[in-house]
């Protein structure tokens, strides 16, 4: 379960590109690669401004037509699984 005070960020270790529209991740530390699909690198992209996990569901509810609780749950199992593979990394407050 996600800290509601935490804030995320890309995980120093998660190498980028993209790739047609999506974000190839590569962790150098586990070797995993994973593509992510549009609204992963949606959120992937807005880590960048390490925001918290209201502020990625404020951005995702801004770019497509979705429910705020269906949101708020995708978005955090989302990143609960990103933290696990070491792709993200969270800023305790």
């Amino acid at each position: 379960m996600l800290n509601r005070a935490s804030r995320f960020k890309q995980h120093h270790q998660a190498v980028c590109t993209e790739l047609d529209g999506e974000v190839a991740l590569f962790q150098s530390d586990t070797c995993d690669y994973l593509v992510l699909n549009e609204t992963g690198s949606a959120i992937w992209n807005t880590l960048k401004t390490q925001p918290s996990l209201a502020e990625i569901c404020s951005h995702l509810q801004e770019e497509y037509d979705v429910d705020p609780g269906a949101c708020q749950s995708s978005v955090e199992a989302w990143l609960e699984a990103a933290v696990e593979k070491k792709v993200v990394s969270t800023i305790n407050n």
